[in-house]
């Protein structure tokens, strides 16, 4: 071949090889690849089956929830045992004048005085008008017929309102008591005074009621 026309394919070549060797750098850098977070696939999984899970909620009827209502619970009363009372009875042994034995007087005709209002010595004011009475039991064998039986005034001071002879308004058998009262009222001057009155069923005359006050 003629040395002229080798000449313009040497210089192609070093051209060609030039360009070969400027090609890599020439060529764009190619992008990284991705890295991989294998934690990332859970999450995407999570995020689903949550997403599905509100889906299918949302697509489920309402569910009736009841309310629970607490039962008040009713708190034991405590009952105490209960305390024994005892009561003692004392026995008051009172003998009623109708229960004065009988015949403990051999007379027919006898008393016994059971109170007597006002006592004797008691201080009773000037001029004053009370009451005295006698409680008295008939101890005798005999009865007392109000048809025949009385009682009368028999000496000492006037003390007495009204008549000097009184009635009994009931008959008294054996055993038995009656109430005397008769109306007095104090002198006027002070002093001691005395007065007496008795019993009497027909003739026969008995049970004095003897009284003494003081006037001051």
């Amino acid at each position: 071949m003629n040395r002229r026309n080798t000449r313009p394919f040497a210089l192609l070549a070093v051209a060609v090889l030039m360009l070969a060797c400027a090609l890599p750098s020439l060529a764009p850098t190619p992008a990284p690849l991705p890295t991989f977070d294998p934690n990332s696939l859970y999450t995407v999984i999570v995020e689903t089956a949550n997403a599905a899970a509100t889906q299918t909620a949302l697509k489920l009827p309402p569910t009736f929830t009841p309310t629970l209502t607490l039962v008040p619970t009713k708190t034991p009363t405590v009952i105490p045992s209960p305390t024994a009372t005892f009561y003692f009875v004392v026995a008051t042994i009172t003998v009623p004048p109708t229960q004065i034995p009988l015949g403990v007087s051999d007379q027919k005709y006898d008393c016994q005085i059971i109170s007597q209002t006002p006592l004797n010595n008691s201080v009773i004011a000037k001029s004053s008008v009370f009451e005295a009475r006698w409680l008295v039991a008939n101890i005798g064998k005999s009865g007392w017929d109000s048809n025949n039986a009385d009682y009368h005034y028999t000496g000492g001071s006037r003390l007495h309102q009204g008549g000097i002879v009184r009635d009994l308004e009931s008959s008294v058998s054996p055993g038995n008591t009656i109430e005397l009262l008769i109306s007095m009222q104090s002198p006027a001057e002070a002093g001691t005074y005395s007065t007496s009155w008795k019993l009497n069923v027909g003739k026969n005359e008995f049970c004095p009621l003897d009284l003494t006050i003081i006037v001051e």
